[in-house]
């Protein structure tokens, strides 16, 4: 098997604001509370004062921080959000992580029988993406997407990104609105293979979601194994 392609990263005031979201969503800072200040923030996160107030202004503009001169930067907001990486669920056992992607393989395919119907096309072709799921550089997972390819004649694994719904929102104006996460465990499939902690057959957590748009067409269906060794499926919920 050949070595997977690195997904094309966000840039880098994109990382830190998807990290903070994910962290504030952690329960690191509850909605009111002060983050520490820009100097430690900049320090923690390895990066320029300068990237770290991009991040801040643009989770200030989605509604999730406010700034209050003199005072600091506040949580306002800890869901309901925009995020790149609002639905996603996998956190290493040490806290949320930054994800990121490894491209193992990229296939343009009749619809198998086990994959549902995606959009209006009973019988169109579908591309499949195999990647390498890694949270903060560690290897968590391993994914297989499907999502429709009669609007996307060629795909390379150098077309992708960290972030497949990033994907479908540049190249389709698709925004998934709605998922549904169906959890058990599962051996690790037949294609695992180093550096993923997963060998074929290894028993695995096993996700199967089907992702909705917003105007309510299933645009994506996918398989994750991930290894329980490292991470955890998180949902967190309130009223």
């Amino acid at each position: 098997m050949p070595s997977p392609t690195p997904a094309k990263p966000l840039p880098v005031y994109l990382q830190i604001a998807e990290l903070l979201a994910r962290q504030i969503k952690a329960g690191y800072w509850r909605q009111g509370e002060r983050l520490p200040t820009e100097a430690e923030l900049a320090q923690n996160l390895a990066v320029a004062v300068g990237t770290l107030r991009k991040s801040l202004a643009l989770l200030e503009e989605q509604g999730v921080l406010e700034r209050i001169q003199g005072s600091g930067t506040y949580v306002k907001k800890v869901a309901g959000t925009r995020q790149i990486y609002e639905l996603f669920r996998l956190e290493l056992t040490t806290g949320p992580g930054l994800p990121t992607a490894h491209i193992i393989d990229v296939q343009r395919l009749a619809r198998p029988a086990h994959v549902p119907v995606l959009g209006e096309a009973p019988q169109a072709l579908v591309w499949r993406v195999r990647r390498q799921r890694l949270l903060s550089q560690v290897p968590v997972a391993l994914e297989e997407i499907w999502f429709l390819a009669e609007s996307l004649q060629n795909l390379s694994a150098q077309d992708l990104g960290d972030s497949m719904y990033l994907f479908y929102q540049q190249r389709f104006g698709l925004w998934i609105a709605n998922v549904e996460d169906r959890l058990c465990a599962a051996p690790a499939p037949d294609w695992s293979a180093p550096p993923c902690g997963l060998s074929p057959g290894d028993a695995a957590g096993f996700i199967e979601r089907l992702s909705w748009s917003a105007g309510n067409t299933l645009a994506e269906y996918s398989h994750t194994w991930f290894d329980p060794a490292v991470c955890r499926y998180s949902s967190r919920l309130s009223q």
